[in-house]
């Protein structure tokens, strides 16, 4: 039951997150354009600082700018640490997900399958990253 829980509120978190993460590069990037965005894509892209933009667009005064980043950074951390903590679950569920997918498919099938996850795999590992090669 405990595992159920746990599942249940890492579903319900990442909803949420992805919900926040959505609506902030929605105002960000649509609502509320600035000047140094549009400078960034004339020149074909940069770093991305969501502080700096967020500040921007709000027109934040410095000591709301400080305290912006230290949320920010605060929030991240609570973020990663919730990722590593169910990391474990994430990747349990994974695997038999694709069990289960592999039990339905013929043996071509399973072939194409396998291919798919592998570049799935390496479409995620990091730049740089040769784990396993």
């Amino acid at each position: 039951m405990r595992s159920k829980t746990s599942a249940t509120l890492l579903l319900l978190a990442t909803f949420a997150l992805g919900g926040i993460s959505g609506s902030i590069a929605y105002y960000l990037y649509h609502v509320r354009p600035t000047a140094a965005q549009s400078q960034r894509n004339s020149r074909g892209g940069g770093p991305h600082n969501p502080v700096d933009e967020l500040a921007a667009g709000l027109q934040l005064n410095m000591e709301q700018k400080q305290k912006l980043s230290v949320i920010i950074e605060q929030s991240g951390e609570k973020y990663r640490k919730l990722s590593r903590d169910f990391r474990p679950q994430y990747e349990s569920i994974r695997l038999e997900t694709r069990q289960a997918i592999r039990e339905i498919l013929t043996p071509e099938q399973r072939d194409r399958f396998e291919n798919i996850i592998r570049q799935e795999q390496e479409r995620r590992r990091p730049r740089g990253s040769h784990e396993g090669k």
